[in-house]
């Protein structure tokens, strides 16, 4: 039985494109339409005007008291320590505590370490580990927001993995007293990334450098789920965390901007963290952003003027194409060429499938490259390895982009964060798109040219895939040799 998420959509459309490709083409001109319309939101994302924060909202008198929340599951137990201890020289900081919630992890060795650190730093520090916990890391937050003092006023969210500046929380009350909204988010910023990994950093900085500051400019910011700063009287009124999503951070800013709550992007970095160190885990991270924020797009706009909701779609399909659906008809459209289909639609349907494959690389990687060489013009390698990335990065995008259509996104899945757990396989998926691409070259007498291009770019995710692999094993080792993940 062919399953109906996005590898039965695709061998769905494949047949349909070859048996009936008149019929293929209302489903490819759909999916152009709309990566055209992606491909222009992500354009437009790159040319945002800073606004101005005026203090249109009073800041409080008091200081806030600040309740950080570091939930944890299965992580390696010296990463989170030192996360801890960077929690702990915290430097003109106004009163906070620091709640580690670690769910469901079985082996003591993990969690037992972390629970003896929580009690070397003293009462600030509360340790909890909780077994049978649902809803992965939002069940985990909303138990830790249980466990949270009575005069906290904000939730603070740091991911496992994040050594925040001494001056961290000092940074957030001060950006508080500037202008008291409900929610801010600093951006994500990572370590040890010079030489082979600064393409990777480049790559995944690029959703802040413009996606971020062009919501702000529209009061639309989203959460990104470390980093974030939350009024506690704000989380509680929207109900807490939830689950319904694999993108638990996205889904709460949503829900807080529907209620009229406000937040604010501060450009400004306070922490690092650590790099998915292999393919596996980095594809896995894709498709959870994708799916989960497309997932939330069926939870609409309410409230929200006009600009703020486009900047929240902006958002919430920064990372999708339509490549799976183009590429099933381009795949298809051939087939019908070579046996024999002389109605001009399958030619037809080749070409436009072509077309919008090529729309789905200029769409993710043009705006990306104008973006970074006006801003700082960063070193050729650099730009050629995010664009590796990127284009590497289009295959799991595709399949979360029609999963999450379809309500099929799966569940939260962790990430390896230990060098121990790394692979460097890639997957099948790769090296077979490869191969159609060199099959559908194969039939050039038989294609128009815009078919052609389009298997050219069908071949491009598997070397950018291998190339990726090749940064992701120097990142691994810069990070091992400095201890950052247990070897």
């Amino acid at each position: 039985m062919v399953r109906v998420d996005g590898r039965g959509v695709f061998l769905g459309l494949t047949a349909l494109a070859c048996l009936a490709p008149r019929a293929a083409l209302g489903v490819v001109a759909l999916a152009t339409a709309v990566q055209a319309m992606l491909g222009m939101l992500n354009l437009l994302a790159g040319i945002a005007r800073p606004r101005l924060h005026t203090a249109d909202r009073r800041a409080s008198d008091q200081p806030p008291m600040f309740s950080v929340h570091v939930a944890t599951h299965e992580e390696p137990p010296q990463m989170v320590i030192a996360t801890l201890r960077a929690l702990a020289r915290q430097v003109g900081a106004p009163d906070y505590e620091v709640i580690l919630l670690d769910n469901n992890t079985k082996d003591l060795s993990l969690w037992l370490p972390v629970q003896r650190t929580c009690r070397d730093l003293g009462p600030r520090f509360r340790f909890f580990h909780v077994e049978g916990v649902t809803g992965a890391k939002a069940g985990a937050l909303n138990i830790a927001l249980r466990h949270t003092d009575r005069a906290a006023t904000h939730v603070v969210v740091v991911d496992a993995d994040y050594c925040v500046a001494p001056a961290f929380l000092a940074t957030a009350a001060a950006e508080l007293a500037c202008r008291d909204d409900d929610f801010i988010q600093f951006p994500q910023a990572y370590r040890n990334v010079s030489g082979a990994a600064a393409g990777l950093s480049l790559e995944l900085a690029d959703y802040f450098l413009r996606h971020a500051r062009q919501a702000d400019s529209a009061k639309a910011m989203l959460l990104t789920g470390t980093l974030s700063v939350i009024r506690r009287s704000a989380l509680e009124a929207a109900g807490g965390w939830s689950a319904r999503t694999i993108t638990e951070d996205a889904e709460l800013a949503l829900r807080l901007l529907q209620q009229g709550f406000q937040g604010r992007f501060v450009d400004r970095i306070v922490g690092r963290g650590i790099l998915p160190i292999d393919f596996t885990g980095l594809a896995l991270q894709r498709y959870r952003w994708t799916a989960g924020n497309a997932d939330m797009l069926r939870q609409g706009f309410k409230g929200m003027s006009a600009r703020t909701a486009i900047q929240v779609f902006a958002q919430l399909t920064a990372w999708a194409n339509m490549a799976l659906p183009l590429t099933a008809g381009l795949t298809g459209g051939t087939c019908a060429l070579l046996l024999g289909d002389d109605s001009g639609q399958a030619a037809r349907l080749c070409a436009l499938s072509g077309f919008g494959l090529l729309l789905v690389v200029l769409s993710v990687c043009l705006p990306m490259v104008i973006s970074t060489i006006v801003r700082g013009r960063p070193a050729l390698p650099v730009i050629l390895a995010a664009l590796a990335v990127r284009i590497a990065m289009i295959v799991p995008s595709a399949m979360a982009s029609i999963d999450a259509i379809l309500g099929r996104s799966g569940t939260f899945r962790r990430t390896a964060k230990d060098a121990g757990e790394a692979s460097e396989r890639i997957g099948w998926l790769f090296p077979a798109l490869t191969a159609a691409g060199l099959a559908i070259l194969w039939s050039w007498s038989f294609l128009p040219w815009l078919g052609l291009a389009g298997a050219v770019v069908l071949m491009l995710p598997h070397p950018f895939a291998r190339r990726t692999c090749t940064s992701l094993a120097a990142y691994r080792g810069s990070l091992s040799s400095e201890k950052d993940v247990r070897t």
